[in-house]
């Protein structure tokens, strides 16, 4: 193999299959030294629409030019569009492929055949058992591997001269098989004699309905499943089952993906037998093996339950940290930094988030469901176990600082992260894939793709609000706070100082003859007076002052109170200035503003009208002088 690269897609739903597929996989690739990159999505019949098509991005992550060979687990895939995906860019690109279970043009396939195990089955409930009533409870609807498995059943029954007294139409999952059962039990209608279902989590879904109504299995129903899934294998009772065989399927999936790499203009399609496996649920006896299996499971149930728990208190711990998030780097310095990793991810793994997800609001966030951003944030990385911070990434590299080891055969998991038609990004995950094995991953994709919507719902209501806060404290003609915006900065401005010990220095500035202006030259001049003589303010005194505009002609500012000796010859600078300043615009009026100030010490208790009387009272003296300057030129232009 030339990239010593191979591609695994699947939806994550078949864990079992997964697990046993990868687990096979990885031992035939440690042979050549062959790295593993499983792509994974959880589309559902029970999310949106939109989630689902949005999940299938992640087979956009992949060039697959990079690629040897991959590898489709298509029947674990709940749509058409999950293989089309995939076979519209590795299939196209003429990388070598192989399906399993399922038939896809153009590609070899490897399979188990469907028909026999169920065929064995049906045969030993109706001659050993004397079943004569079943049901058949249905996979998703079009289903090849559900219609095949049907078809045995409908086919034994027939030969035996019976047929099916009912059906349920379900989805391979546990929830709507046990809603279908509780709802045929409580119209009343006749228990059957057995209950065939097209899979193990079904049967377990149908065996809790009729449970919780008293009743028991097999002692009134007889009931089984297929593929022999571990949860099946580790109740009360053991589920009697169709085995696939899947124990060696990785393996032999490998070396027939080397061969279709070596070979790749061959096609072939091989079938392995299903089998009956008789156990408990249909009244047999449960093997040796079975038994020992079920009660290491119960030993090991606590231990199991506690990894959950761990997974519940890392996203309670994100929560209320995450809930005062202003920016995507919170989510580190706020969140990860209060809590603990999941162990079951292992020591590398990262969270990879579109770099525009926090920053670009609902009306500009990019609808894209083709690809990933080429510069990623990695919000978030646990790299040999240490924790890592904000940082980028280019996606073609698919994991951050991903380089081939010489003698070494790596997995890596990826699966999307998205929030209905938000493309979040994606979390990829190095050797370790216990979570991928147990639907834990999921549960931890969906916690985390609703924390992370949640803190940017949260970061932008903050800027929402700061600009909100803005406006109301912000004077529209001079863009100084405006009076409610001195109360809620200036004035805090000033405690805080007080708190720290500190003194600081009130400035208070008034234009001269302000209803002259307004009076004879029209209110466009009255506002642009206010307008120069805001800027002139702000422009000529120290940087780190804050300004408002306290009254109509009226400006306060505050800041760190400078030593004694140089405050007088600093308000009287700062006047100076500003009176140039006026004088170079030559107005058609006179423009000025006169400045008062005071010192208010740490101990000082006074208002803010006291401070601003204090002010005043200095600026007097200013003022006069000014009035009476203005009086005498008013008189020689009437002499």
């Amino acid at each position: 193999m030339m990239n010593k690269r191979i591609a695994i897609f699947t939806n994550g739903f078949s864990n079992e299959f997964i697990e046993r597929i990868v687990t096979g996989l990885q031992k035939k690739a440690k042979e050549d030294c062959v790295d593993i990159f499983v792509f994974v999505t959880y589309c559902s019949t029970s999310d949106h629409a939109m989630q689902n098509k949005c999940q299938l991005n992640i087979f956009h992550l992949p060039d697959p030019a990079d690629f040897d060979g991959a590898i489709m687990l298509t029947n674990t895939y709940n749509f058409p569009d999950e293989q089309e995906r995939v076979c519209a860019r590795f299939q196209r690109a003429g990388v070598p492929m192989l399906s399993l279970e399922v038939e896809v043009p153009n590609m070899s396939c490897i399979k188990t055949e469907n028909y026999m195990g169920v065929h064995d089955l049906a045969v030993h409930l109706v001659e050993h058992h004397n079943a004569k009533k079943f049901i058949y409870v249905n996979g998703v609807d079009g289903n090849i591997e559900n219609a095949t498995r049907r078809q045995a059943l409908v086919d034994v029954l027939k030969e035996h001269g019976l047929e099916l007294c009912a059906e349920f139409k379900c989805d391979f999952g546990f929830y709507t098989s046990y809603v279908q059962m509780k709802n045929y039990i409580k119209e009343g209608k006749e228990l059957p004699d057995a209950v065939v279902c097209a899979n193990d989590n079904m049967a377990l879904g149908i065996n809790s309905a009729l449970t919780e109504f008293g009743l028991s299995v097999p002692e009134d129903v007889l009931l089984t499943g297929f593929d022999m899934i571990k949860d099946g294998q580790f109740t009360f009772p053991i589920l009697s089952t169709v085995s696939r065989g899947w124990e060696t399927f990785g393996e032999l999936a490998y070396d027939k993906l080397k061969y279709q790499i070596e070979n790749p203009d061959a096609r072939f399609t091989e079938e392995y037998q299903s089998y009956f496996v008789s156990s408990e649920s249909c009244g047999c006896p449960a093997s040796d093996e079975a038994i020992k299996n079920r009660f290491n499971a119960i030993r090991n149930s606590y231990f199991d339950n506690l990894q959950q728990s761990i997974m519940d208190l890392f996203f309670m711990g994100l929560q209320v940290p995450l809930s005062f998030a202003e920016r995507k780097e919170d989510f580190y310095e706020k969140g990860i930094l209060s809590t603990n990793d999941i162990p079951q991810l292992g020591r590398d793994y990262c969270l990879c988030t579109e770099p525009e997800f926090f920053e670009l609001d609902d009306d500009s966030y990019p609808e894209r469901i083709r690809g990933y951003s080429s510069n990623m944030d990695i919000l978030y990385e646990l790299r040999d176990g240490k924790r890592i911070a904000l940082s980028h990434f280019d996606s073609k590299a698919l994991y951050p600082n991903y380089a081939y080891e010489e003698g070494k055969s790596n997995l890596y998991i990826f699966a999307p992260l998205n929030y209905l038609n938000y493309i979040i990004g994606y979390i990829a995950i190095k050797n370790t894939p216990a979570l991928l094995f147990n639907l834990g991953l999921n549960r931890f994709i969906k916690n985390m793709n609703a924390q992370l919507f949640s803190m940017r719902r949260h970061i932008f209501s903050q800027r929402t609000n700061r600009e909100l806060k803005k406006v109301y404290m912000t004077d529209g003609l001079t863009g100084m706070y405006n009076r409610m915006g001195c109360q809620k900065v200036l004035y805090d401005f000033i405690a805080s100082q007080k708190e720290n010990g500190q003194r600081s220095i009130f400035v208070f500035a008034d234009i001269d003859r302000m209803k002259t202006i307004n009076d004879v030259y029209g209110h466009l001049n009255g506002d642009f007076a206010i307008k120069a003589t805001a800027e002139a303010f702000r422009k000529h005194s120290p940087e780190d002052w804050l300004f408002g505009r306290y009254g109509g002609d009226e400006f306060i500012a505050v800041g760190p109170c400078p030593d004694d000796e140089t405050i007088k010859q600093l308000i009287r600078q700062i006047s100076e200035d500003m009176s140039h300043e006026f004088k170079s615009l030559n107005l058609a009026f006179i423009l000025h503003a006169s400045l008062g100030y005071a010192v208010i010490e740490p101990g000082d208790d006074a208002s803010i009208d006291d401070y601003i009387d204090r002010a005043d009272r200095y600026m007097y003296a200013e003022k006069e002088k000014y009035h009476k300057y203005i009086d005498s030129m008013n008189q020689h232009k009437e002499e």
